[in-house]
């Protein structure tokens, strides 16, 4: 492949995960050095290509170095296969993509022209000093798009930012709409304008969520899905409006009945299930997503911040999961069970209760990642002392993930 130079103003047209490759030294905890490619659609001149990102600094995500290199159709292809190899892309999304990129070009949105492609009693969606906006009920998001991931970022006017994944370029949006076409989202979707900017107005203050999650709007009829034990405990009923983590939460497993049991443990557990159109760690980092929603807000209360975005994940052995404690317990999983800082010390046989009871099927079928704790409020006081950590399990004989955090002072 030849390096290539892409004008400003492409546009993104098949984003997907091809490869990560982790620099000299392997990972460490609290390292996010690591390159990323990724094959993109056409140029303005409507030649594909592939970018080589690169970080530069494994502590701010704004310096980092691109690459463009040109690619045809027989490389493109090798590259959706070397995807699904590795995970990051599903079989049944080959065609589809091949399907795309042999489709007739049309040159990328005008970044630079000020328009308004819709507006009604309640939405404005435009784009004004070369940012695509939507107002909504008088309040303005400005939209953007990650310049190297499928999301859609919405701003709203005191800086707090929202993630949709597997989402859309604003751009491209705008350039449908002002031709009076629909757009298409990653789960099928179509979308009118109006539809668009219902789900963007939901999402907006999500901090991270899916597309099939904000799209759950579309669906007025829809409600939150909580069991009648957690009902009674909150304090709240069936008639309340959807939260999106509640389709995916697991609440009423028996296995929550045995950790009640040990109420001075010092580890934290959310079940989680498994996200259908995800693998590999895009379905750890889901599973992530959802607990996090869950663990750290009360109700409608935050408790904590965090950012999804920034948590770093890689794979390890059920063995090196389930190790012996060391000597800074609250690093690794069985010392923070067994030793939370406050005394009241379990036994072995508690957490091996415990962790029969989360993983009936026993460890065999277990997929497991280790994820960084520098992502969240929620593990700063751990960092002072004890120890904090995060991992995600996947039983593939459930089909469901236990997320299991920690984090504790003296």
């Amino acid at each position: 492949m030849k390096e290539y130079k892409v004008s400003s103003g492409y546009g993104w047209h098949a984003w997907f995960w091809v490869d990560k490759e982790e620099f000299a030294g392997g990972w460490e905890p609290g390292s996010i050095r690591y390159r990323v490619e990724k094959a993109v659609g056409r140029a303005d001149d409507g030649k594909l290509f592939l970018m080589v990102w690169t970080n530069l600094d494994q502590h701010d995500w704004d310096k980092f170095s691109q690459v463009f290199y040109e690619i045809d159709g027989s490389e493109y292809a090798e590259l959706l296969d070397r995807a699904i190899k590795q995970g990051e892309l599903k079989p049944n999304d080959r065609e589809h993509l091949i399907e795309r990129m042999k489709a007739p070009f049309n040159p990328p949105w005008d970044a630079h022209k000020a328009v308004v492609v819709y507006r009604d009693g309640r939405y404005t969606l435009g784009q004004q000093n070369d940012l695509p906006y939507l107002i909504a009920n008088g309040e303005r998001l400005t939209l953007t798009c990650h310049p190297y991931e499928p999301c859609l970022y919405i701003t709203e006017e005191n800086g707090s930012k929202t993630a949709v994944h597997n989402a859309f370029d604003p751009f491209d949006v705008l350039d449908a709409f002002s031709r009076d076409e629909t757009i298409t989202s990653i789960t099928g979707r179509e979308y009118g304008a109006l539809d668009f900017c219902r789900m963007v107005e939901y999402a907006a203050g999500m901090a991270d969520i899916g597309i099939n999650d904000a799209e759950v709007v579309l669906c007025p009829d829809k409600k939150r899905k909580v069991t009648p034990k957690k009902n009674e405990e909150k304090g709240k009923s069936d008639d309340e409006p959807f939260h999106p983590e509640a389709e995916r939460v697991i609440y009423d497993d028996p296995a929550y009945a045995v950790i009640g049991e040990y109420p001075d443990a010092a580890v934290e557990y959310c079940l989680v299930r498994n996200e259908p159109f995800a693998s590999g760690r895009n379905a750890h980092w889901y599973a992530l997503v959802w607990a996090s929603r869950a663990l750290f807000f009360d109700g409608d209360e935050q408790i904590w911040s965090y950012d999804c975005g920034g948590a770093e994940g890689k794979p390890i052995t059920a063995d090196a999961f389930f190790a012996a404690a060391n000597e800074k317990r609250g690093t690794n999983y069985r010392g923070a069970f067994l030793y939370p800082p406050h005394g009241g010390w379990f036994k072995n046989s508690d957490f091996d209760r415990v962790n029969a009871a989360l993983f009936p099927n026993g460890t065999d079928g277990l997929e497991i990642y280790e994820w960084t704790t520098d992502w969240s409020e929620f593990f700063d006081d751990g960092h002072e002392w004890w120890g904090a950590l995060c991992f995600t399990v996947y039983d593939k004989t459930l089909d469901r993930f236990a997320v299991i955090m920690a984090s504790a002072t003296d």
